[in-house]
């Protein structure tokens, strides 16, 4: 039980990372109003949808590596 909590642990702090990094910044939208961007109006999500699918899963994602950090406490006490 202790490695399976773990191993969930660690792919849910993983999954984390990765939909934090795939986010579009708060200051996205002013790098491509002088040009950049990249083409992101043409995503696979559109326009809104990728940000709105991202934000929802990294949620589910914080909830369960919070509930399987609680199971570790609770599972795993500290010896004093």
């Amino acid at each position: 039980m202790d490695i399976i909590l773990l191993v969930l642990h660690v792919v849910l702090s993983l999954g984390i990372i990765t939909l934090v990094l795939l986010q579009k910044g708060a200051g996205a939208s002013a790098g491509a109003s002088f040009g950049g961007g990249g083409g992101g109006a043409g995503s696979v999500f559109g326009a809104t949808g990728a940000s709105n699918f991202l934000s929802k899963t990294t949620a589910i994602f914080a909830t369960a590596f919070f509930v399987t950090a609680w199971f570790w406490l609770i599972w795993r006490p500290i010896a004093i």
